[in-house]
């Protein structure tokens, strides 16, 4: 038996179309809560993670719901003497409430000269993480950021802002 091939002559947008069958794996957000946006001062010289007064707080509505967290530093500059070693940078870092869930001392901005002296640059910091709190209460992420070996990092003036999504 032979086989014919049909061809459609065209389908009509005008026309409504019933959908039955079940999408699988897409999310769907559900909710998107943003802190807007900070320009308050910000100075320091700290070698541990410090707040930089940005923060979001979102209350999932299951326990199998993501969190997409993105945090935004419009600019910043870093200067300061050269540690021991010659090198100095900056990290940040995104919280859930006081635990670390993404950094883990990546530096974003990193300076290697062994020579005495400070260096000024401007440079926007974007962090982004899909976290799993397994939990339907609140959830609150904060912006973080460290300096390296005696470097001082200042975002003052600059804008940032953090904006957390709650996918399912």
């Amino acid at each position: 038996m032979p086989l014919t091939k049909v061809q459609a002559e065209g389908v009509n947008l005008a026309d409504t179309f019933a959908f039955s069958g079940t999408v699988t794996g897409a999310g769907k957000i559900l909710q998107i809560v943003t802190s807007g946006n900070i320009s308050g001062t910000f100075d320091t010289s700290s070698e541990t993670y410090q707040s930089m007064g940005c923060n979001v707080a979102i209350t999932p509505s299951s326990t199998s719901s993501k969190i997409m967290v993105w945090a935004n530093v419009s600019g910043f500059y870093m200067y300061g003497g050269q540690g021991s070693s010659g090198d100095d940078g900056a990290s940040g870092a995104i919280y859930r409430d006081s635990t670390e869930i993404y950094g883990s001392n990546a530096r974003f901005l990193y300076h290697r000269d062994t020579s005495a002296g400070s260096m000024e640059i401007g440079m926007p910091c974007v962090l982004q993480v899909l976290d799993s709190p397994s939990s339907t209460s609140e959830q609150t992420y904060h912006l973080y950021m460290r300096a390296y070996v005696g470097s001082t990092i200042n975002a003052s003036g600059y804008d940032r802002s953090i904006i957390a999504m709650e996918i399912a």
